[in-house]
């Protein structure tokens, strides 16, 4: 009975001697303290790192005798405020700032089936106000919205925020999922999130998601997705294939000369799909999609309203491409091509020993905003090369792209994010 009693009474204590290095993702801005910026990184052994970007003056005096010979070193560290075991797997990060906030909160989805909303303060110690602020971290909210583990239908895989004011954000899984929470504040200026809004789609894949940029507007989440065919409809059409087998043949000889933009003859094609959260009637809708590259994995939204024209960058194979709303695609060249822009696709730059049978995959783009109206993106491949891609706007309507420039600007080491701050630092 001692026995018993005694092994029910057993905890386990989970120390780790090293933490995780790897980085699963990581996201900029100011969090613990108004004015300063800091880097937040989602680590694979479940924790969450709170770095502040520090820059240091250090003087360095030559031998001579002169006083003009002493020269200023300027130091970049990164200096760790605070670290948040969470123990689980963390998935998605993305950062918000609330209307009327002067601090940034992150939103992180992990394998608890709930969204995390959670912001870091920095507090003086009262005894001694001399020494160092200690920071510290508070979960504003934790709703729950499905089953706990990385299932491909439990949200928590992507996560996208509005870029303007924080009034949405929109968390989906890897099949079919997708949850909209509206943001706000109650009277005593609390942050508050509403019930979710679904906006499901059956037999859908997502590889990407992104919140545009689209002004004081209805909040709009870009979504790189593929919809595969029920298994009954794949059934159908096979035996309709075995049946009309010299048809068939001839279909695919006419199919090999020219193939629809975003199919590799195997009828899946990508697509980039706008949602729209309509703030007045509270629902979401599914209100533009249109085909792009088969390779296409990531995406970066470009800013709009008064700073640009709006619109998705889609990186893919070889290729990085500018889609927004209302633009035709490139094999329509009709009269109507001066009304309408056109979609815009520009090769990236290749290396000269590179096999040219062999393509190079773009596998993250960050965009940085430098003053209104001027921006440029970053774009980074899987073989390390970094560039750097503007769009020229046109000079009788901003929000219209005629041009697009891509030029390699460094080689760095393979990374799953590229983080700019305001002084021009890449993390």
């Amino acid at each position: 009975m001692s026995s018993i009693t005694s092994a029910a009474a057993m905890k386990l204590l989970d120390i780790r001697l090293k933490h995780a290095g790897s980085i699963i993702t990581s996201a900029i801005g100011e969090f613990s303290t108004s004015g300063v910026q800091e880097i937040v990184c989602l680590r694979a052994g479940g924790t969450i790192d709170l770095f502040r970007i520090v820059i240091t003056n250090v003087s360095t005096e030559n031998n001579d005798d002169d006083e003009e010979d002493e020269e200023e070193e300027v130091q970049t560290t990164l200096k760790l405020l605070k670290r948040v075991e969470t123990r689980s797997t963390l998935r998605s990060l993305t950062a918000i700032r609330i209307s009327g906030s002067k601090k940034d909160v992150i939103l992180v989805g992990a394998d608890g089936g709930c969204l995390s909303l959670l912001a870091f303060d920095t507090a003086t110690p009262a005894n001694n106000k001399n020494s160092d602020a200690s920071v510290t971290y508070k979960i504003i909210h934790c709703p729950s919205f499905g089953k706990s583990g990385c299932r491909r239908d439990t949200p928590g895989q992507y996560l996208a925020s509005d870029p303007r004011g924080g009034r949405a954000v929109m968390i989906a899984s890897t099949e079919k999922r997708k949850l909209v929470y509206v943001l706000n504040r109650d009277s005593g200026g609390n942050i508050t999130i509403a019930s979710p809004l679904e906006a499901h789609r059956p037999r859908t894949v997502v590889f990407d998601l992104v919140g545009v940029d689209n002004g004081f507007d209805n909040p709009i989440f870009a979504s790189l997705e593929v919809q595969y065919p029920e298994y009954e409809d794949a059934v159908l059409a096979e035996r309709k294939k075995k049946t009309d087998e010299e048809d068939h043949e001839k279909m695919e000889e006419e199919e090999r000369h020219d193939v629809e933009l975003g199919q590799h003859g195997d009828g899946y094609t990508k697509q980039l799909a706008y949602y729209e959260l309509d703030l007045g009637l509270n629902h979401v809708s599914r209100r533009w999609a249109t085909s792009t590259v088969r390779s296409a994995c990531c995406l970066a939204a470009i800013p709009g309203g008064l700073d640009g024209p709006s619109g998705v960058l889609v990186g893919g194979e070889d290729y990085i491409e500018y889609l927004h709303e209302g633009m035709s695609p490139p094999s329509s060249a009709n009269g109507n091509s001066k009304i309408t822009p056109k979609r815009l696709i520009c090769a990236i730059p290749r290396r000269e020993l590179h096999p040219k049978s062999k393509g190079i995959l773009i596998t993250t783009i960050s965009v940085l905003r430098q003053k209104k109206g001027k921006f440029f993106a970053l774009a980074q491949s899987e073989l390390g090369d970094v560039y750097k891609v503007t769009l020229q706007m046109s000079k009788e309507d901003k929000t219209v792209v005629t041009h697009m420039t891509i030029c390699l600007l460094d080689t760095l080491p393979i990374g799953n994010g590229l983080n700019i701050s305001k002084l021009a630092l890449l993390f």
